[in-house]
């Protein structure tokens, strides 16, 4: 039976893969579970127990292999199979912020979309930037998968629903609205009010 890997294992996983680059990047080559602990905080044996969902053996007497744990974790969440092309909806005070972010190796910008026509021909960006009434087109030619929701809350829902039937596969919802594309599409809800909510919550309870 194949094992299912819970939401809160996955995500601690994707952050793992994430501080695996960076520390590859430094040349070493092995990384004990109680390093990883005092990097991220977690425990020794949720490490462990995370890292034994994985189908492939890291570890060694000198710690967890560096590249064939980041490998392994990018195998079995499918993170690590090509570039995936993304898109920014929302180009005012956040979604221009994310022009320049550095979204890593496996994702790339290819497409930027506002309402605003003028919006769209004073920024500058690395990637073209179109309204948003040319989305389905500029999605279908290039073979966009991802995108990154900032438009204003009162306009997310509509959009969003347009995104999925568009083909969009995944939603990244910078948004204040809570968003549902039913089976179409998986929607990332990010919030900041929430994050600060749960560790205002969170040291309440220390």
């Amino acid at each position: 039976m194949k094992q299912t890997i819970s939401k809160p294992a996955r995500e601690r996983l994707i952050q793992l893969a994430r501080l695996l680059e960076h520390i590859e990047n430094d040349s070493r080559q092995f990384i004990t579970s109680s390093e990883i602990q005092n990097l991220t905080g977690w425990s020794s044996y949720t490490i462990r127990r995370d890292i034994s969902h994985l189908k492939t053996e890291c570890s060694t007497k000198a710690g967890y292999d560096i590249v064939l744990l980041k490998n392994a974790i990018g195998a079995e969440l499918g993170i690590t199979e090509g570039v995936k092309k993304c898109c920014i909806v929302g180009l005012g005070k956040l979604g221009s912020a994310l022009i320049d972010f550095d979204f890593g190796k496996s994702y790339k910008i290819v497409a930027g979309f506002d309402s605003s026509v003028n919006r769209t021909e004073i920024l500058t960006a690395p990637f073209p930037l179109y309204p948003t009434g040319q989305m389905q087109n500029v999605i279908k030619q290039e073979g966009i998968e991802l995108a990154i929701l900032a438009v204003p809350g009162k306009v997310a829902q509509d959009v969003a629903t347009k995104l999925a039937g568009f083909g969009i596969k995944g939603i990244v919802n910078y948004t204040s609205a809570i968003l549902s594309v039913g089976e179409d599409a998986i929607v990332e809800n990010i919030s900041l009010i929430d994050a600060l909510q749960k560790i205002a919550s969170l040291h309440a309870k220390n």
